[in-house]
């Protein structure tokens, strides 16, 4: 439900201090929602994060929205246009038992030798971390099997 999501928290400016001023902290909350096929109605968006926000000041006990400087909501509306996301989707083409770890599509084409994929809907799966960690995999894939990049 929407109403008490799950949600993932990092306090980027823990790891990366540019990331919040000085006295500051940055923090980047993940709510895994459903894409435009589910939910294509998101005029409730800033409702939900208030309701994260409120649940997570509640179990850390600190008012974070007392103590907010800024905040951004990205719904899949603006996902799917900001960074081309199949529906809005975080969470690639499909999120079912077929489209999970050894069956995810591997990042090299099986039909055309030149072709790589990266991205959440590829090797080794969604989310931010994995799309990055995708993107490292496919250059090194292409490394092995042309010696360089070519620019």
């Amino acid at each position: 439900s929407l109403k008490q999501p799950y949600y993932y928290v990092n306090v980027t400016s823990r790891h990366n201090p540019e990331a919040a001023p000085e006295g500051h902290e940055n923090l980047f909350i993940l709510v895994p929602v459903p894409d435009l096929r589910f939910k294509p109605d998101w005029s409730d968006a800033e409702e939900i994060a208030d309701n994260v926000i409120q649940d997570l000041s509640q179990r850390v006990g600190f008012d974070i929205p007392k103590n907010m400087v800024s905040r951004t909501v990205l719904a899949p509306p603006q996902w799917e246009k900001m960074l081309n996301l199949y529906r809005g989707s975080g969470l690639g083409l499909g999120h079912s038992l077929r489209q999970i770890g050894y069956w995810r599509p591997k990042n090299k084409d099986e039909k055309y030798n030149n072709l790589f994929y990266v991205g959440s809907s590829t090797v080794p799966g969604t989310g931010l971390p994995m799309a990055v960690i995708s993107s490292k995999l496919c250059a090194e894939r292409i490394l092995h099997d042309y010696g360089s990049v070519s620019e």
